[in-house]
């Protein structure tokens, strides 16, 4: 009897331990440690519970990217040729860490066109400029990034690349090109952008410039990470004719459903605010700010599939002023596509913060449409500052 009760409690104590980690995963709380477990359960419990809870909530201000750390990369033929010119890149999968989205920087000697796990997601010129894209990965497999450079002129032009992985379990992980890529020195075979493409004959390739310097001699143009060109400042519509809104919080919404037949995977936002805001995505806080001077970049690395709501609680601080809100969603499908949305009239308000304004099942119906006072170029407030890629 002895015996049973001492199995019993053991069993009780694990499951203690378990029971708060399942609620969790179903209401995405974090969880205090519970120190009094043994060492050997508590070492794993608090593990899974880490890496459950963080791959639902992960996120974080986004990391500004640069190409100090790459390397500008060809195919190693001593004379240059007009053409095409194929690299790769392959992640390999991993038993403990499963990669969700990636933000790729990259820049080119001329023409590029850019593959991930065989989904064309973006071409154009690089000469002179750099370009950003983010992408949903695949969390189970390899993921293969693939890029063709295309000559057009003069010498054969280099590529260079930086890729921030984001994992779900909150960590991130920096490629840069280097000579671990692979190239051919033809142009590409059908099929090679492909995972399961053999590229094991394919040649390393050759480093060229280190990533401080470029082949036109000039500093690179970093892009911004999301181009806020098309967003509105918004507001509710109680601004006075001296173009002043009442001091205190308003709660904006919009909820994103993806397109049929594509799946959200990950994404990105950059807000700012007169005076101050608190973001949130899927009922999570994200973030805050209150410089309306500069906008913050938020890396959203796990999205629900089909339904996504985005939050912000917007505050007038003392005293009496403009106030507004500007906001820029970038959301990446599972099909190598992505869709940029803006703070519009589109977006819900309400004057005040009603309890739970932030959550999934709020039912927002009643609020009335958000007022635009402009867009970023030409609204009331000018100088403000776009963060980089």
């Amino acid at each position: 009897m002895n015996i049973l009760i001492v199995l019993s409690s053991a069993m009780f104590a694990q499951v203690a331990l378990l029971l708060p980690v399942f609620l969790s995963v179903v209401a995405g709380s974090v969880l205090p440690s519970t120190a009094d477990a043994s060492a050997d359960i508590s070492a794993d419990v608090s593990a899974d519970a880490a890496l459950l809870h963080r791959s639902l909530d992960a996120r974080a201000v986004a990391p500004t990217l640069d190409f100090n750390d790459s390397t500008w990369i060809w195919t190693g033929e001593p004379t240059a040729h007009l053409g095409v010119r194929p690299f790769r890149k392959r992640i390999p999968s991993s038993n403990r860490k499963c990669p969700t989205c990636a933000t790729i920087l990259l820049s080119s000697d001329d023409l590029y066109t850019i593959n991930v796990n065989g989904a064309e997601i973006g071409s154009g010129e690089g000469w002179r400029t750099s370009v950003v894209y983010t992408v949903g990965l695949n969390p189970e497999g390899d993921n293969v990034f693939a890029i063709a450079v295309n000559n057009t002129i003069g010498l054969a032009g280099p590529l260079i690349a930086t890729i921030l992985v984001d994992y779900t379990d909150g960590t991130t992980e920096t490629i840069v090109t280097d000579t671990t890529w692979k190239t051919l020195q033809t142009v590409p075979p059908s099929g090679w952008t492909s995972p399961s493409f053999d590229d094991s004959r394919w040649t390393a390739a050759v480093a060229k410039l280190p990533g401080t310097q470029t082949p036109w001699g000039t500093p690179f143009v970093l892009p911004s990470a999301i181009n806020m060109t098309d967003a509105h400042w918004i507001w509710t519509n109680e601004t006075d004719s001296n173009g002043h809104d009442p001091v205190g919080h308003r709660a904006f919404r919009d909820t994103i459903t993806s397109p049929y037949g594509k799946a959200a995977v990950c994404g990105k936002v950059v807000i700012g605010a007169d005076n101050n805001y608190t973001l949130f995505v899927n009922g999570n806080n994200i973030g805050h700010g209150g410089n309306w001077h500069s906008m913050e970049a938020y890396s959203i690395p796990n999205l629900d599939p089909d339904v996504n709501v985005f939050a912000v609680d917007g505050e007038n601080a003392p005293p009496v002023s403009p106030a507004g809100v500007i906001a820029g969603i970038l959301i990446a499908y599972n099909d190598g596509s992505s869709e940029t949305f803006y703070t519009d009239k589109t977006w819900k308000t309400v004057t005040g913060l009603p309890d739970g304004f932030e959550e999934v099942g709020l039912d927002d119906s009643a609020w009335s449409d958000a007022s635009e006072y402009g867009t970023f170029l030409n609204a009331h407030w000018k100088n403000v500052t776009v963060p980089l890629a």
